[in-house]
C-alpha cells in the first residue's frame, strides 16, 4: 500500500499532538509539525508530503495563507486549511491561494479524513494523468515536423527528434539556448518580406518576431525555408509560461508554382 505522507501547521502543541494521534490511528504517516511559515516551507522541500494540514493563524512572520502562496511557488501539495475563525476577509484570501479545503476547528474526525483522501485522489490522479506540457512533449516524439517549447525569455525548455534533424544540433546542445539566435530567422519573400507594416514593426527592434514562412540556418550553415505555427503552453493554475513552435520545412520552390 503506497504511504500517505501528512504535514501539520499548527503553533498549538495540544492541537497539534492530538491531530497527529488521529491522523496516525487513520494509517497516515506524520513527516513533521511546523509552528511556523519557514519550517513549514522547508519541511515540504525535504519531505515532500502528500497533503498539508495548514493551521492559518501561526506564529511567525508569514500566516498560514501567505505561506501556502509560497509553496504553491514550488510545489503543488494539496493545502487542507484548519482554523477557528470562518470570517468573510479569511475565507475569501484562502480561496485564492487555490487551497484544497477549508475546515473549522474542532474537526469532525470523518470530514477530515474524506478531505484527505479526496485531496490525494485528486493530486495523484493529475501527476498519472501527466501536466499540458508534460502530454505536449509526448506528443512532440511521435510527429515529423520540428517541435521546439521555448519560454518567454526565448529560452528553449525541450525539443523532438525532428528537431534534431532538422537543425543538426541535439536537444542537450539546444536546452538554454534562444530559439531566435539558434534558427537566425528571416521573413520568408512568400510570408512577411512583403508587408509594409510588418516592415515598419520589425524596424522598431521592439519584438522578436516569429513570421509564419521564414528562412532559418541549420548548424552547417545552410538557409532553409519553414512554416512557423505556434501557440502558449496551458500550464497548470492556467498559467502560460511556456511556447510551443512547430516548424515544417517547405521547399521555397514550391510557392513559385503557385
Amino acid at each position: 500500500m503506497q504511504q500517505k505522507k501528512i504535514l501539520i501547521v499548527e503553533d498549538e502543541g495540544v492541537v497539534a499532538l492530538s491531530l497527529q494521534s488521529i491522523l496516525t490511528k487513520m494509517g497516515y504517516t506524520i513527516i513533521g509539525t511546523a509552528i511556523t511559515g519557514d519550517e513549514a516551507i522547508s519541511l515540504t522541500r525535504d519531505r515532500q508530503p502528500d497533503v498539508i494540514l495548514m493551521d492559518i493563524h501561526i506564529k511567525g512572520s508569514s500566516d498560514g495563507i501567505q505561506t501556502a502562496e509560497k509553496i504553491n511557488e514550488f510545489s503543488d501539495v494539496p493545502i487542507i486549511y484548519l482554523t477557528a475563525y470562518a470570517d468573510d476577509e479569511t475565507v475569501a484570501r484562502a480561496i485564492k491561494t487555490r487551497s484544497h479545503s477549508y475546515l473549522v476547528k474542532p474537526v469532525n474526525q470523518r470530514e477530515l479524513y474524506s478531505n484527505i483522501e479526496f485531496a490525494i485522489y485528486k493530486h495523484r490522479l493529475h501527476d498519472r494523468a501527466g501536466t499540458s506540457r508534460e502530454n505536449l512533449e509526448l506528443f512532440m516524439t511521435k510527429v515529423k515536423d520540428a517541435g521546439f517549447v521555448i519560454d518567454l525569455k526565448n529560452r528553449i525548455l525541450s525539443t523532438n527528434p525532428a528537431a534534431e534533424v532538422l537543425t543538426g544540433y541535439k536537444t542537450e546542445e539546444m536546452k538554454g539556448m534562444n530559439f531566435f539566435d539558434l534558427m537566425n530567422l528571416a521573413p520568408s519573400h512568400r510570408g512577411d518580406a512583403g508587408d509594409e507594416t510588418i516592415q515598419r514593426l520589425l524596424a522598431l527592434e521592439a519584438l522578436d518576431y516569429l513570421a509564419p514562412v521564414a528562412t532559418f540556418s541549420t548548424r552547417s550553415g545552410k538557409r532553409r525555408t519553414g512554416v512557423f505555427r505556434t501557440g502558449l503552453v496551458r500550464e497548470e493554475k492556467d498559467d502560460h509560461k511556456s511556447i510551443f513552435i512547430l516548424v515544417s520545412e517547405i521547399d521555397p520552390a514550391d510557392f513559385t508554382k503557385e
